[in-house]
């Protein structure tokens, strides 16, 4: 028989050890990782990973999930090894025997059991399948930039990894940038764990962005002025969104991208660049370099939408399954690397008003609340057409005929398949509040959860 003092003296002795290995693989794992984010980012940036980990580590102590501090494929080696600290304790202390049974009496007293411990193998494996397989991001653009809305849209969109504000907009020579962050907006999404990509757009404006792409000195002027701008409002990166550019800046804007990048790596920060599908699949020979762009930016973000715009003469889809899955599969054999692409998917689409010959009289663009509303008010005629992978939809109104082909769940869904299959980045939505809350959340659900 063993008496009860000495199984209440071992057991004591077993937490005792469990609680000292655990303090000490915390310690140890901490120190190595801030050792290592020192070597590899210097002082500067360490600190600042160290500054904004807060609430990053705090997600992790919920989800104990590793999470990214930097939006690129591997966890900063400072939120590894915090995350690897915190998987050892709760390995560590979940055994079944960390407290002894109550002994009633020497007759009853049960054989001493040793505690049983979490493996070290599955610890360590549970964590290299979450370092090996981040989570896909959520990206969401915003286009009302208001601090109000935007953190009302905050709260509405869980799932939500980036916030994209189309805050900044070049608008001139020497730099000049018009628009501003929102330091509220910013702070908020950091305390919700959301990184803020600010959008900088050329607004369409080829001729200027001519002017400042041939110059050197007008590239470096704008470059440094959105960095300084990135820098002092503590956001997490730019996402850059030059659109109209001219064939001739093909190889300007990609040295543009290039140094932007570089000068927002050296403090920490990531570059997105937007890049509309190549209007001849598989020739790669407009304004935009994918394989150069890829090799600068952190991401690519596909805008997979416009296959008909609006004003067009001819109706058709915002952007048939077939069309988005050429898209991808364009970009990824022109030089982008699945690992850094972000499909963006549209949350409206258009309505078209045909003439009695079958010519288009106008288009109006619907965002998905819109879509459900118009063709509950006209009856519509809806079937699903499986070869685009959408919903169309006939209608009559004011003697004319009307057409709608329909982005909802069920296309959305489909294109969150695309990003699985093809092992890209993620998804982003154009834009953030015209969707219902429903779809949102199987979209985030299905990018997130979906297995190739």
């Amino acid at each position: 028989m063993i008496s009860q003092h000495k199984i209440q003296r071992r057991a004591g002795r077993a937490r005792f050890g469990v609680h000292l290995l655990t303090a000490a693989l915390f310690m140890s794992t901490t120190l190595a990782g801030l050792l290592l984010a020192l070597s590899l980012y210097g002082g500067g940036k360490a600190a600042r990973l160290a500054l904004t980990s807060d609430q990053t580590l705090f997600h992790a102590l919920k989800t104990t999930a590793v999470m990214q501090i930097e939006p690129v494929r591997w966890p900063s080696p400072l939120a590894a090894s915090l995350s690897f600290a915190l998987l050892s304790m709760s390995g560590l202390s979940a055994y079944h025997g960390a407290h002894t049974p109550t002994v009633t009496s020497h007759a009853q007293s049960p054989p001493a059991v040793a505690p049983h411990l979490v493996p070290w193998s599955h610890i360590v494996n549970t964590l290299a399948q979450r370092v090996s397989a981040p989570r896909r991001l959520t990206v969401g653009w915003a286009l009302d930039t208001g601090a109000a809305n935007l953190e009302a849209t905050l709260a509405q969109t869980p799932g939500l990894t980036v916030l994209a504000p189309k805050w900044l907009h070049v608008d001139g020579l020497n730099g000049a940038i018009s628009g501003h962050i929102e330091p509220g907006v910013v702070k908020k999404a950091r305390q919700m764990g959301v990184q803020v990509w600010a959008v900088v757009d050329n607004g369409f404006n080829g001729a200027l962005s001519h002017q400042i792409l041939q110059y050197r000195d007008q590239q470096d002027k704008l470059i440094a002025h959105i960095v300084q701008i990135a820098v002092q409002s503590g956001i997490n990166g730019i996402n850059l969104d030059f659109e109209g550019l001219f064939p001739e800046d093909r190889w300007n804007y990609s040295r543009f991208a290039s140094v932007l990048a570089q000068a927002l790596h050296k403090h920490g920060l990531a570059l997105s660049i937007d890049l509309p599908p190549d209007v001849a699949l598989g020739n790669n020979s407009g304004p935009y370099n994918h394989a150069a762009l890829a090799r600068a930016a952190n991401y690519i973000v596909l805008m997979g939408y416009d296959q008909y715009w609006g004003g067009e003469s001819t109706a058709g889809p915002t952007a048939s399954l077939p069309w988005v899955k050429g898209s991808v599969k364009d970009m990824i054999q022109t030089g982008v690397p699945p690992r850094k692409l972000i499909l963006g998917m549209p949350f409206y689409t258009q309505e078209w008003t045909l003439s009695p010959h079958g010519s288009v009289v106008a288009s109006t663009a619907l965002s998905l609340v819109q879509t459900r509303n118009v063709l509950a008010q006209e009856n519509a005629k809806i079937h699903w057409n499986r070869s685009l992978g959408l919903h169309f939809a006939t209608f009559v109104q004011g003697g004319l005929p009307h057409e709608i082909w329909i982005e909802d769940r069920r296309s959305l869904l489909l294109f969150a398949d695309i990003v699985a299959q093809d092992h890209l980045a993620g998804a982003a939505a154009w834009y953030l509040g015209l969707e219902p809350a429903s779809i949102w959340t199987s979209l985030v659900n299905a990018v997130r959860s979906a297995i190739a």
